[in-house]
This record gives structure tokens, sequence and C-alpha cells, in this order.
């Protein structure tokens, strides 16, 4: 038989590689006496750094159910005493059309430093960019402690004007001049956002 390599067109239930060599991915193959199969139809990428086999499928382009490791888009929703619901808006660069997807940032989750309260990092409105983690019943479980996540679009709660950063982790309002500490990305104020539908 002969092995399938990196680029490869797979389908479902051809033979990839062995345990011993691989570790496969648990959303795209299985294994089976020793062996590891494709589970769904797609491109084989072969990570040969980490011994990883992973099939990118042909429609991974038109995902919108999040999966761990996405970037996503949200608007926080609800600030809670140790949790920020935020409503998913894109997942990867891609529009979700549906307004049903929601997720939650833990308070250990928001920043390497410490977090006293969530309500002095984030306000209901802000736009964030996050990574998900897991699901967790029906949410998704997502995080901002990286320097690249975080808010990345907030307006003032006063009188509704784009705040400018000032600071590592500061923002103003250029209007009223009303300032808020926050959770921001690195690229805050110089995020255009173009989402695919």
């Amino acid at each position: 038989m002969i092995i399938p390599k990196s680029g490869d067109i797979v389908k479902i239930g051809d033979e990839l590689g062995f345990e011993e060599q691989f570790l496969g991915s648990q959303d795209s193959t299985y294994s089976e006496n020793g062996n590891i199969y494709a589970a769904i139809n797609g491109i084989l990428s072969i990570n040969e750094k980490d011994r990883i086999i992973h099939i990118n499928a042909h429609n991974e382009e038109k995902r919108t159910i999040p999966k761990e490791g996405d970037l996503i888009i949200g608007e926080i929703s609800m600030i809670r005493k140790s949790s920020v619901g935020v409503r998913l808006v894109s997942l990867n660069d891609k529009v979700i059309i549906k307004n049903g997807t929601f997720a939650n940032i833990h308070v250990s989750s928001v920043s390497k430093s410490y977090v006293d309260k969530l309500d002095n990092v984030f306000q209901k409105t802000d736009l964030i960019r996050a990574r998900v983690l897991t699901k967790f019943g029906k949410e998704w479980k997502i995080a901002t402690n990286a320097p690249n996540l975080g808010v990345i679009i907030s307006n003032c709660k006063y009188c509704g004007h784009k705040m400018e950063r000032k600071g590592r982790d500061q923002v103003k309002c250029p209007f009223c001049n009303h300032s808020e500490r926050k959770k921001i990305a690195e690229d805050y104020g110089q995020v255009e956002i173009q989402l695919r539908f």
C-alpha cells in the first residue's frame, strides 16, 4: 500500500500512516490497530516537525462553527463577576450570519496580568478579537490573553465617539475626554474590519 504524502487528496478510510510515526488530529483522523486513517475527505497536511497528520476539508472555507485555535471577532454583550459574555460576529474573518453563537471569557483568560474587575477592562458593545479554547455546554470558551487579542474597537459610553489609544492599556474619547482602562489588542485603532460573507 502506498502511504499518501502532504498535499495529496484523501478520502474517508484511506490509510495515512502509523501511530508510532505520527499523531492524528481528532477532528479529521481516527486510529485503528496502530494505523491512522482519514475520517473526512480533503487535502492531507503532514507537519513533520510536530509529527501531526491533519486533513483540511474542502469545505473549510464555508465553516461557521468554531473549533479550537480559531480567531473570532465578537461583541461584548454581558459582563458578569467572573466572566464576560460575547456574541460572535466573525470566525476567521468570515461573517457568522446566525446570531445565536455565544462565547465566554473567564477572568483567568482575559490577560496575562491580574484583572480585578472585568468592567475595568471591557464594556458592553466593545468589539474584541479572541482565540477559541474549547466548547463548554452550548457556549464556547475563548481567551484574550495574548498581545494580538483583546479590544479592537471601543466607543465612548457617554457620547458614542470612537475611543483612541493612549498608552499600553488606556483609551480616551477625543470628544468628551473620558478615558478608560482596557485589555486592548496591540493593533487597536489600526484595525479595518473587512469581513467575508
